[in-house]
């Protein structure tokens, strides 16, 4: 009974929403706003560079067009420019070859690089003759190109990547070849490559080897538990497409266009709108995930090891240092030094000067793990703030176990208010915030990627994340207790019930969140706030229920094969990887455009298709030369014989797992 009530009422809503979509119409003219003066107008760079060859000057600049409240077609584009799905068609964005603007340009004037009367004038004259408008005579001039800065001089941070790359070329080298010739003494034995040496020395210096690290990725332990939770690896490398795909469209939000009209009408769309609100689900999933792996590790920890030790909680926060701190590493190093020098173009300082000139300032809060709390609308590496979230749960979680551990009859007090507290928090946060209800795409933002919209208030910080986890974590206890008696767990109508109610739940929310926003000022504060709540929790709450029924099936499904497919094991093990070299490979794709790209479909595809084989290519390697041999080597310099013994049994347990969950 309760079963039909929620599917039909998913129908009604359903049935409602497409309704709504097709009578739905935009707030304004886009023809109207195809005739406002250009967003963005870009010289050719080659031709500059190459008809003024050691003497030319390429500037980005921006302008702000001077207010005329007698012109029409200015209190048009003010009415526009009020709407966050629209650009700020008041503030011009000009690639200008300076040679082109100076009737007699000398080398005093081009080396001043200043030349600000003759660029107003240059782009006033186009203006006035196109559109009677003028700009401010106080012009932004983001950046400039010349022949001395095409190759600057190396400096230390980029002597340091170099030196980084050669100890770790002859480390791999020196590592692969022991390994092979201690191969060869074996009399090329089966597997093994497989097999774990047995001393530490030989141990260390094999961490690097090339053709162990790759066994390494593809091998899995054939355990029981191991055997049920595989498919979590195939969410989890679905949910990192997914992360890359939107990426690439924040980063394509971001580059000048020739057609930025036909972006503002796609983001006013409701499926775009949906698509972007989606993006926080995404990173729900890591969550819950990680919450559910970390504390079936935990119990399995503690039903072999049933007295207290407190040790055993820095064991495995270390354990998960290992793993994310020398990855994470290399790619900032990489991110603050050579990186600029891999991009040629008018686009090269507008898709990475900010993020650069971040780390190198503040690199700090990256390696402190506290970026999704300081100066969040500076990121260092965009998507480094859900590795400091993670870290923060994983510890803050992690405590509350060992509590658990300790008081037993702790557990359903600190498992309640860890559920209940999210759905608390973020409703009096965006309430006393008048947050907007979900993520949307601010085209005001465009030029820091959307950071520094409201929302992040309730996306970044790790105590607005903790209901989700805590949701996992209690999928991880729910596990444990029915994994002998599967059948039992089934036969209970209340897990039936919960996941009928989230999926009511999600597909309402999917379907009206695009007219939530767009009525958010009409509709009473706490009731946005709360639909706010039920938007960030929702999804959460239902991957979870898929995750623990999916688990503890009782027959072999043909989701469950598919999902526990080999090959998704294996991406799924490099996804920490891919998560941490994606960003830096979309902004070398798209930055490398010399002209405004057209914004389309067909340009979304490319782009992302494009980032995902080349991280795929270079997550590999980071993966195989980084990640797995520093982690080994690590255990080996650091741990004390006993404690890698106990890494050596955890192993074929999910904690393996646990130290890489990535997300946006």
């Amino acid at each position: 009974m309760i079963g039909h009530f929620w599917m039909r009422m998913l129908v009604v809503v359903f049935v409602v929403a497409l309704t709504v979509v097709v009578v739905d119409c935009q707030n304004y003219d886009h023809e109207t706003v195809g005739r406002f003066p250009a967003l963005f107008e870009y010289d050719d760079f080659e031709s500059c560079r190459k008809t003024y060859r050691e003497r030319y000057v390429y500037c980005i600049v921006r302008a702000k067009i001077v207010p005329d409240d007698e012109s029409l077609l200015w209190q048009n584009m003010s009415l526009v420019s009020e709407d966050n799905f629209y650009y700020d068609h008041r503030v011009l964005e000009r690639g200008m070859c300076v040679q082109n603007c100076l009737a007699n340009a000398d080398k005093d004037t081009v080396a001043d690089l200043n030349g600000l009367n003759q660029l107003r004038t240059c782009i006033n004259h186009r203006l006035q003759k196109s559109h009677d408008l003028q700009i401010d005579p106080d012009l932004h001039i983001y950046h400039c190109y010349n022949k001395p800065n095409e190759d600057p001089p190396y400096d230390a941070l980029e002597i340091v990547f170099f030196i980084t790359i050669a100890v770790l070329t002859l480390l791999v080298c020196y590592s692969t070849w022991y390994d092979l010739s201690l191969q060869s003494a074996h009399r090329y034995t089966d597997n093994y490559f497989s097999k774990s040496h047995t001393t530490s020395q030989q141990k260390l210096l094999t961490a690097f080897s090339i053709p162990r690290n790759l066994r390494r990725i593809g091998h899995t332990a054939n355990t029981e538990i191991r055997r049920d939770l595989n498919f979590l690896e195939s969410f989890r490398f679905i949910q990192m497409y997914r992360i890359i795909s939107l990426h690439v469209v924040m980063a394509l939000v971001k580059v000048p266009k020739s057609n930025p009209e036909d972006l503002e009408l796609m983001v006013n769309q409701p499926a775009a709108i949906e698509y972007v609100a989606e993006f926080q689900n995404y990173v729900q999933t890591f969550f819950s995930i990680t919450g559910m792996l970390m504390t079936i590790n935990f119990l399995e920890h503690i039903r072999k090891n049933p007295q207290f030790n407190m040790k055993y909680f820095w064991e495995r926060i270390r354990a998960r240092m290992y793993r994310i701190v020398p990855a994470y590493l290399f790619i900032l190093l990489l991110e603050t030094s050579i990186t600029r020098r891999f991009m040629d173009g008018p686009l090269a300082e507008l898709m990475i000067g900010q993020s650069r000139a971040s780390c190198r300032q503040s690199w700090w809060k990256n390696l402190l793990f506290v970026n999704n709390y300081i100066d969040t609308d500076k990121p260092c590496l965009i998507q480094s703030w859900y590795l400091s979230a993670d870290l923060q749960l994983f510890t803050f979680a992690l405590g509350c176990l060992m509590l658990i551990w300790r008081w037993p009859f702790l557990k359903k007090y600190i498992l309640g208010i860890g559920l209940t507290w999210g759905l608390v928090v973020t409703t009096i946060v965006a309430y006393l915030g008048r947050i907007p209800p979900v993520m949307t795409e601010d085209l005001k933002l465009y030029n820091n990627y959307n950071f520094g919209h409201p929302y992040f208030q309730l996306y970044q910080p790790f105590h607005m994340n903790i209901t989700i986890y805590f949701a996992g974590m209690i999928a991880g206890f729910v596990y444990h207790r029915y994994r002998e008696s599967r059948k039992e767990f089934f036969k209970c109508q209340l897990q039936f019930n919960l996941l009928q109610v989230f999926l009511f739940l999600y597909f309402s929310t999917v379907f009206t969140g695009w007219w939530v926003v767009r009525n958010q000022s009409v509709i009473s504060p706490i009731l946005v706030a709360i639909y706010a709540t039920c938007f960030k929790h929702v999804w959460g709450f239902l991957c979870t229920m898929i995750q623990i029924r999916t688990a503890l099936a009782t027959s072999w499904s043909r989701f469950r094969n598919f999902f526990s497919h080999p090959i998704f094991i294996i991406l799924g093990k490099l996804c920490y990887s891919f998560y941490l070299i994606h960003f830096t490979v979309i902004v070398q794709v798209v930055g490398s455009a010399k002209q405004p790209i057209f914004y389309s479909m067909r340009a979304i595809f490319e782009y992302t298709f494009t980032t995902c084989i080349w991280s795929l290519i270079f997550g590999t390697l980071l993966c195989i030369l980084v990640e797995l041999p520093s982690n080994v080597a690590l255990q080996e310099l650091f741990e004390s014989r006993s404690e890698k013994k106990s890494t050596d049994n955890d192993a074929s347990m999910p904690n393996r797992k646990i130290h890489k969950d990535p997300s946006h």
